[in-house]
């Protein structure tokens, strides 16, 4: 009897991606975009430093390890824990600032997970002696990506399990399940062990609570422990996605996966990600940079703006409106003015920035920038898919008596609006200088590692990815 004949499940599809998929199956544009995304989420992770309780939460898993000095560096805090439990912290880290890439189509934010558990298992393999290749990152990168962007793309329900961790546990598996391969049945169990430890509400998300983030961070630590306990034996339920208490059956009921199954690899969804242009939720991009542009063509001072608006109304698709469209509240929480179309809107316009520095909190509790954001108002509009980020629309109504009317159709980092590459190269240059010193070392590094990536198919080693990550 065949494998899949016995293993009827559509998992077996993805362990097929994972066994078969090589780097030279990948065309020049596919390899270019897991560069560009992959500087972009170690530019993300960098700024990661900025982070809530950054150094409790480091205290506490250094209390929970036995010999931390052992195990993998805790990025950018010059301290290491045990591999579940660095992963765990480097995932949260990833994802904290709101700043890490998109991909519409299934309402995730693939890469930290991703990013976390790969470093943990770089880590491990170089200490073995096995470390593994530039293209060898790239291969797991971007296959890991195709994974939970496939299974999230399958469902054709409004998110109610918070989906890039419920899919991140799977694709961070598939990260390192490339990067160390395991036998067939051992692979298969793998994925069953992380479904096992499935986690990822959106109710951390509808109160912009500090557990958003760390929800990446449970998904990256649950794949390191599940590709760990299949690896000496464990074994795990094997109808992981469509057996009677499957994924598909318990997190995403509403899907049609067989229309996304044949969609793998073509295109690779790496190259359909969506840029972070700012640190904030994807839905309120638009917003902002039309706010943004709204500023420069009237040259409107900070002083101005105030004065100059009546009222500013945002109208949303029904997940966006859902994600973003909360109202302002007075000295909201990092997390939450994240997500709030009112208060970023106002940052932009008062500020001329939406950037890390947006959610300190001088920023957040500006009376000036509260203000401003009660008079913008969101509202929900119907639309037939119930992930769609757009269309948004923007209707100003301005304090001389006129009014005007802004379609959004993308939001600036989409695919059909892409950051050039010196808007790239501005986000990454900002995560760094916020979390480094301003010195000539420190600047000559920084070019040192946008070069090691922008060549990294042709790198032999990750010792660079390391010693950024390590210090």
């Amino acid at each position: 009897m065949s494998e899949s004949a016995q293993y009827p499940d559509a998992i077996e599809v993805f362990l097929d991606l994972i066994e078969n998929t090589r780097y030279e199956d990948f065309p020049p544009a596919v390899v270019e975009a897991a560069k560009v995304f992959l500087l972009d989420t170690l530019g993300v992770a960098l700024a990661g430093k900025l982070a809530p309780n950054m150094a409790e939460m480091v205290d506490l898993a250094k209390n929970w390890d036995g010999n931390p000095s052992a195990g993998v560096p805790i990025w950018n805090m010059n301290t290491r824990a045990s591999q579940p439990l660095a992963a765990m912290v480097n995932g949260f880290q990833c994802h904290a600032l709101e700043y890490d890439c998109v991909y519409e189509p299934g309402v995730i934010l693939p890469t930290p997970p991703i990013m976390a558990a790969m470093h943990a298992k770089v880590v491990e393999l170089t200490a073995a002696g096995r470390a593994p290749s530039g293209q060898q990152l790239i291969r797991a990168f971007v296959v890991a990506l195709e994974v939970s962007c496939t299974m999230a793309a399958a469902s054709t329900s409004g998110m109610f399990f918070f989906r890039p961790t419920t899919t991140g546990v799977f694709s961070a598996l598939a990260a390192l399940c490339c990067l160390d391969p395991l036998p067939r049945e051992q692979l298969r169990y793998a994925f069953g062990i992380g479904y096992s430890q499935m986690c990822g509400t959106m109710q951390a998300h509808d109160e912009g609570s500090m557990m958003l983030a760390m929800q990446m961070g449970f998904a990256a630590r649950n794949a390191v422990l599940a590709h760990g306990m299949a690896r000496v034996g464990v074994t795990g339920p094997v109808e992981v996605l469509q057996g009677r208490f499957g994924f598909y059956h318990n997190f995403e009921r509403e899907n049609d996966l067989a229309r996304e199954l044949p969609l793998i690899g073509n295109p690779w969804k790496v190259t359909q990600l969506s840029h972070k242009p700012f640190p904030s939720g994807r839905v309120t991009h638009g917003i902002i940079h039309t706010m943004r542009q709204i500023r420069t063509e009237l040259d409107l001072s900070p002083d101005e703006v105030e004065g100059a608006f009546k009222s500013i109304r945002a109208e949303l698709p029904p997940l966006g409106f859902r994600l973003t469209g909360r109202p302002t509240i007075t000295n909201p929480p990092p997390n939450y003015a994240r997500l709030c179309i009112p208060f970023v809107a106002a940052a932009e316009l008062l500020t001329g920035r939406v950037d890390p520095t947006t959610f300190r909190p001088e920023v957040l509790n500006d009376p000036a920038i509260e203000a401003l954001a009660r008079r913008i108002e969101t509202v929900e509009v119907d639309h037939p898919d119930p992930n769609a980020f757009y269309p948004q629309r923007l209707i100003l109504e301005y304090s001389n008596g006129k009014s005007e009317i802004r379609d959004i159709p993308y939001a600036w980092g989409h695919p059909e609006m892409p950051l050039d590459a010196e808007a790239r190269a501005a986000k990454f240059e900002l995560c760094w200088q916020l979390t480094r010193d301003d010195s000539a070392a420190e600047r000559l590094q920084m070019q040192e590692v946008i070069e090691w990536v922008r060549s990294l198919e042709q790198q032999s080693d990750c010792n660079t990815f390391l010693d950024l990550l390590s210090a």
